[in-house]
């Protein structure tokens, strides 16, 4: 369709320019500006360790909302986030007798004494209300669970026990206020309870785990996704460059980008999650193509005649509003995003917005300083 809008486009009558404009402003070298914009990426990346890529369930709505409130009320009164244990005994041993029911109570309560998990329901808890029952001490828990299996008590007994009677099920609600450790290794503690008090942990699900691995997996995506990207960038940088110094200043100027980006997410504890970690991509590969156009605007300007940091104020000149105008564009259009009533999709939108500003910065200023500034002259 936008051809034929194109047609609709007429040239408009413009003045004949010089052949050779005046570089007043692009010919300075902004050494101070470009020292600066490293030196603050530098201290940025220093937050890169402070980065959290497994927010909490309450990042994810807005604050002083209604749902945020009932959900927070919820968090501190018992725990808003589910998660599954399956467990069975370290010998294999039946859960159905005395013995099992004093050590899966033993387990009971060294869950609920751990930090991070509310309210728990499991086989104990509804044994014991099955021994609230007068002349209860007349039936063995074996029958006590085979009652609980019938329809007129909802077959209640089926979901906390096998009918082999090996595993059992402990249903928990996790906190997420006074979270500190990611999610898996907060599981991985829990398994680790278990096999203190003579459990294993079989299986193990809910939101609460699901959440968890969803984190591990966009940390490891944010890794090894920029790692490869920037792999992939060295050799482009040295196709399009062709020279070992402008390569340099193409992969540190790049550098700058994913630095500052999560560097600052770090600092100002920004939660990243599975819809705002994208961002960081996007920013690059609108960084990627600034910088080759601004490198075949150099090597343009070298067969041209022009050497060195001549080449290199011929090239900004040319592509600055290039550069400029559709990271205006780019940044505007995810702008957007910050109307919205989704925090994850509003941190999405600011953080290609912020993205976007270290990119002309990066583009326009640190790279022709790094890749084409005459150092033995005073600047």
């Amino acid at each position: 369709m936008y051809p034929a809008f194109l047609r609709w486009a007429v040239p408009r009558k413009s003045r004949i320019i010089e052949a050779e404009p005046t570089h007043a402003f692009w010919s300075r070298r902004f050494a101070l500006l470009s020292l600066g914009i490293i030196l603050l990426g530098a201290w940025l990346g220093f937050g890169l360790v402070k980065v959290n890529t497994d927010p909490s369930l309450l990042d994810y709505f807005k604050p002083h909302q209604e749902l945020r409130d009932g959900l927070q009320f919820v968090d501190r009164t018992g725990g808003s986030n589910p998660l599954t244990l399956v467990v069975s005994a370290s010998n294999g041993s039946r859960l159905n007798t005395d013995d099992a029911y004093k050590k899966m109570w033993t387990l009971h309560g060294a869950l609920e004494n751990y930090k991070d998990v509310g309210t728990v329901i499991s086989l104990p808890t509804l044994l014991a209300e099955g021994d609230r029952t007068p002349f209860s001490f007349l039936i063995s828990y074996e029958k006590m669970m085979e009652i609980m299996e019938q329809p007129k008590y909802a077959r209640v007994a089926k979901s906390f026990v096998t009918e082999d009677r090996t595993q059992a099920v402990f249903l928990l609600r996790m906190i997420e206020a006074r979270r500190t450790k990611y999610r898996v290794d907060v599981v991985d503690d829990l398994r680790s309870v278990c096999r203190k008090y003579g459990f294993k942990a079989d299986l193990v699900g809910g939101i609460y785990y699901l959440q968890g691995r969803l984190a591990k997996l966009v940390a490891e995506s944010l890794v090894t996704g920029l790692f490869w990207l920037n792999l992939l960038f060295v050799v482009i940088a040295w196709v399009v460059a062709r020279s070992v110094r402008g390569a340099v200043a193409m992969i540190v100027s790049l550098t700058l980008v994913p630095l500052s980006m999560l560097g600052g997410i770090g600092w100002f504890h920004v939660p990243v999650d599975i819809i705002s970690a994208p961002a960081t991509n996007v920013c690059i590969g609108i960084a990627i193509d600034s910088m080759i156009h601004l490198v075949f605007g150099v090597r343009r300007a070298q067969r041209d005649g022009k050497k060195g940091w001549q080449a290199w104020i011929f090239a900004r000149e040319e592509q600055w509003r290039g550069i400029v105008y559709s990271d205006v564009i780019v940044a505007t259009g995810f702008a957007i995003f910050v109307l919205s009533d989704f925090p994850p999709t509003q941190r999405f939108g600011l953080v290609v917005l912020a993205g976007c500003i270290i990119d002309i910065l990066a583009n326009l200023f640190v790279l022709p300083l790094l890749g084409g500034a005459q150092w033995k002259k005073r600047v």
